[in-house]
C-alpha cells in the first residue's frame, strides 16, 4: 500500500505493474538518468535500489529499470528517505527529462 501510494504520487517520474505475488517490484524511472546513476546518487545517500545491470541480460534494454524489495520491517523507513530524496530533485530531474525529449 505504501509503495503504490508512493508511485501514484510520483507518477510523472515512475512506473510499475505492482506485483501479483511476492515483496520485489520492478520499477522504471523515467527521468533523465539511468538505473545505474539514479544507484549511485541514491547510495550517497544511504539508499539502496537494485538497477538494470544486477538483473537483465540486456543492459541497454532495461536501463531505466531497478527493483525495491518491500517486505521488510524497515521498508516505511526507506521508502520515507527515498520520498525525501524524490521531492529534492523532481523538479530539476522533470526540467532536465523535458529538454532531452525536446531534443
Amino acid at each position: 500500500e505504501l509503495l503504490g501510494q508512493f508511485m501514484a504520487k510520483h507518477a510523472d517520474l515512475f512506473t510499475w505493474v505492482p506485483p501479483r505475488a511476492g515483496a520485489i517490484a520492478a520499477i522504471r524511472f523515467l527521468g533523465p538518468l539511468s538505473s545505474a546513476e539514479l544507484g549511485a546518487e541514491l547510495a550517497t545517500e544511504g539508499i539502496g535500489i537494485k538497477p538494470a545491470y544486477c538483473f537483465a541480460d540486456k543492459i541497454s534494454d532495461e536501463k531505466d529499470y531497478f527493483r525495491v524489495g518491500f517486505g521488510e520491517e524497515k521498508f516505511p523507513a526507506a521508502l520515507e528517505a527515498l520520498e525525501a530524496f524524490v521531492e529534492k530533485r523532481k523538479e530539476g530531474w522533470l526540467a532536465d527529462s523535458w529538454r532531452l525529449a525536446a531534443n
